[in-house]
């Protein structure tokens, strides 16, 4: 068959040759055209030629964007430049106005002091220390850019300063000297009619020293009056270079201010000297291009001054030009757009080829790897994907589950022997138990398995078959090499035992691959001879026997006397009997696992007479399966067993010790009475109800009828006093109401599963047990 379908597939080229020369004799010229359309066709269908020219079309877009927003930017850079120096300006003059309004008011409620104000008249000497305190205490103040504060008084010529008291000549001809303004001016200003005056800026020297004076800086004076008084004024001194620091940042010191008569109150000039006040009143605006200077002028509304700024014009036109660097910038900027479009397509078109040809081999070992980390993520999922389905095709193998999977794993062979190691996981920490940390260490166990097998057995498969399992296949029969080797891996899975506990089970040597579902049943039944220790185990033969445990009949039936009854501590005693004489045994976790999840429902049965709390029961047996699944020692699983049997009989006895003003009456009565003749239409007469509400309100409210529970306390308190030797059984009995030593017999062993005589035996062999 294979030989006849390679013989058609050579005769069908055969035709195709001979149909391809016929048709070039005649349309040869055409069928090479048509082979260049094709051709071009399919290299324009190509990833790589679509990225670049992708690629292109915004290194085109962006170019044509960027030289759009430089022509359209060049005509607004101008008026921006322009709007931004006005706007500078407009801020510098906000700012001096403000601070001179501040500095005129704070100054002239300083003036207007009535202890400033004596001066002219009749100071007061001892005042004046308390006067020049407060001027210091005005100069120290940063945020004012005040140098000094002057008080001049006409009446002796007195002057008050920051330094101390003195007269206006050693005031104006030493202290405070400056050509611009000599002691006469300062006499002047008695004279003068106005309030407030702001002068021109002068620098001013201290002379103290005539050999080398000292620079006080460039200050300008202002001087405040009180109309009512003409014979005394106040100079306050103002650091002018502070101040336009302040209020004035501009990369262009050329700034000048000027008063409402023309003069020059303070300038700074770095362009050579300022137009005149006069020509700056011919241009009438507020911003004016003279001799290659743009001029920028406002003027304050308060002191009247006048604000001028200007900038050289090449600096502003500079700023608009488009330079040969900017676009030297540009056109390398798209030579190499151009040329990163080409190695960026080339570095995405090439690993995605990679990533389609390892599609296209589907059965790699190795999945791609790219240096692009979406490629890698993409050709790891690939490969990701394939193993799940190989392993999905293994599973459903072993399983024997039909499937049309077209990736079926090829497991056939014969006579190649082989054995299944299945290695089961049980964590029992509480910071493995969330199952994205379980399965993480699951994974890295499946790791260490496979790396440990891989060496000495090459063709061996690992897998992980359920949430906790890994089952490895490896084609040996040379089992002590094997088990050499199984060994070594229980040497460090006992170092993880903080996490949990690993259980080995391989099987015995199989054959063929039909053979695969019987090895995979018997390692299955393996791992249920495992023990319930703290340890890594190795289980290769089963037991030779099944041993099941359970109560006895007369165990059972004390358990549910005393879960009824909420006797915890007989209940511990029961469990702890138990476990100790299992302990010896050496029984499977399976056997152990299988009582205590009937045990489950012997606690579930025992309390359904009681009204329990909705969720009380639910609450105690949550997850108890789990629970008893991540038990890895027999202790653990006695703990947890203990655990519940002692909750829920504590839940049993807070039942019971629920007080109802009926039932606590008819309880009391009752353990009272004991050793009367009690019967119900006594005690419903007593409590004023019909017997029958009465047996169904009590069941109601305990979980048992009054004869029930009669009895039952009866019983128990006869147990009680059968535990004193000197108490013969027929006493007891007639102490808690039975005259019939016979009925009193049959109650003891129908409440607690022994005769008394058979309980005082056991009741005295546990207490010689005890005794040390």
């Amino acid at each position: 068959m294979f030989t006849l379908h390679i013989l058609f597939d050579k005769i069908q080229v055969l035709k195709f040759d001979i149909v391809k020369q016929i048709f070039m004799k005649r349309w040869g010229g055409s069928i090479k055209n048509i082979h260049s359309i094709l051709f071009i066709r399919n290299k324009s269908n190509s990833l790589f030629l679509r990225l670049v020219v992708g690629f292109l079309c915004i290194v085109l877009l962006l170019a044509s964007l960027t030289f759009y927003a430089i022509s359209v930017s060049q005509k607004n850079i101008k008026q921006e430049i322009v709007k931004y120096n006005t706007m500078m300006l407009n801020n510098t003059r906000d700012s001096y106005e403000k601070h001179l309004d501040l500095i005129k008011r704070q100054m002239y409620l300083f003036f207007i002091n009535k202890e400033i104000q004596n001066l002219k008249d009749s100071p007061k000497y001892e005042k004046l220390p308390d006067i020049v305190e407060e001027i210091r205490t005005w100069t120290t103040n940063p945020y004012l850019f005040i140098n000094n504060i002057v008080l001049y008084s006409k009446r002796e010529e007195l002057v008050l300063e920051k330094g101390t008291s003195t007269n206006a000549s050693m005031m104006f001809n030493v202290f405070y000297t400056s050509s611009e303004y000599p002691l006469d001016f300062w006499r002047q200003q008695f004279n003068e009619p106005y309030m407030s005056r702001i002068l021109p800026s002068s620098n001013f020297l201290n002379n103290m020293y005539r050999t080398s004076p000292q620079l006080l800086g460039e200050l300008i004076p202002i001087i405040i009056k009180n109309k009512e008084n003409q014979d005394l004024y106040m100079i306050v001194f103002i650091d002018a270079i502070k101040m336009s620091k302040a209020f004035h940042q501009s990369i262009y010191n050329d700034f000048i201010i000027y008063d409402e008569d023309g003069k020059t109150i303070f300038k700074v000039a770095e362009q050579g000297p300022f137009i005149a006040f006069e020509d700056l009143q011919k241009y009438g605006s507020s911003e004016f291009i003279k001799d290659k200077k743009y001029y920028f002028l406002i003027k304050g509304e308060g002191t009247g001054l006048t604000y001028v700024y200007r900038v050289p014009v090449e600096q502003i036109v500079s700023q608009t030009r488009l330079n040969i660097t900017l676009i030297v910038i540009i056109v390398t900027a798209i030579t190499l757009s151009i040329l990163f479009s080409f190695l960026f397509a080339a570095r995405i078109n090439n690993p995605l080829k990679k990533v389609i040809e390892s599609i296209r081999h589907m059965n790699d070992e190795v999945p791609y790897r790219s240096n692009i980390k979406e490629f890698d993520i993409i050709s790891g999922e690939i490969h990701d994907h394939t193993m799940i389905r190989k392993q999905m095709s293994f599973i459903n193998h072993l399983k024997e589950i039909r499937n049309h999977d077209h990736d079926t794993m090829k497991l056939d062979f014969t006579n190649k022997p082989f054995v299944f190691v299945l290695f089961q996981i049980q964590h029992y920490k509480s910071d493995l138990n969330t199952q994205a940390l379980v399965q993480k260490w699951l994974y890295y166990i499946k790791i260490f398995i496979d790396s440990k097998l891989r060496p000495t057995f090459p063709d061996s498969l690992t897998f992980q078959i359920e949430r906790d399992q890994v089952l490895s296949l490896v084609f040996t029969k040379q089992l002590p090499d094997l088990m050499e080797l199984l060994s070594q891996m229980k040497e460090v899975f006992d170092h993880d035992k903080e996490y949990g506990v690993v259980t080995i089970a391989i099987t015995s040597v199989y054959l063929t691959s039909d053979q695969l579902s019987a090895a995979y049943e018997e390692v299955q039944e393996l791992l249920g001879e495992r023990l319930l220790i703290d340890g890594t185990q190795i289980i290769h033969k089963r037991a030779a026997t099944q041993v099941a445990v359970g109560f006895s009949p007369d165990q059972e039936k004390e358990f549910e006397v005393h879960l009824k009854a909420g006797n915890t501590q007989q209940l511990v005693a029961l469990l702890e009997h138990l476990f100790v004489r299992w302990q010896s045994k050496g029984l499977s976790a399976a056997v152990m696992m299988r009582f205590a999840e009937s045990l489950i429902g012997k606690i579930q049965n025992a309390t359904t007479p009681f009204p329990l709390d909705p969720d009380g029961l639910d609450v105690i047996l949550e997850k108890a399966v789990e629970r008893i699944q991540r038990c890895c020692t027999i202790g653990e699983l006695e703990l947890l067993l203990i655990e519940w049997v002692t909750k829920t009989a504590e839940a049993v006895q807070e039942k019971k010790e629920e007080k109802y003003p009926v039932t606590s009456f008819v309880i009391d009565y009752i353990n009272e009475h004991l050793a009367e003749d009690i019967y119900l239409d006594l005690l419903a007469e007593k409590v004023k109800m019909s017997s029958g509400y009465l047996s169904s309100y009590f069941k109601g409210k305990t979980g048992k009828n009054i004869v029930d529970y009669i009895n039952e306390t009866r019983i128990t308190k006869a147990t009680s006093l059968l535990a004193d030797n000197q108490t013969k059984i027929l006493e007891a009995a007639q102490a808690v109401g039975y005259q019939n030593i016979t009925s009193f017999n049959r109650m003891f062993k129908k409440y607690t599963g022994l005769t008394p005589s058979e309980y005082r035996k056991k009741y005295d062999s546990v207490s010689e047990k005890k005794v040390p």
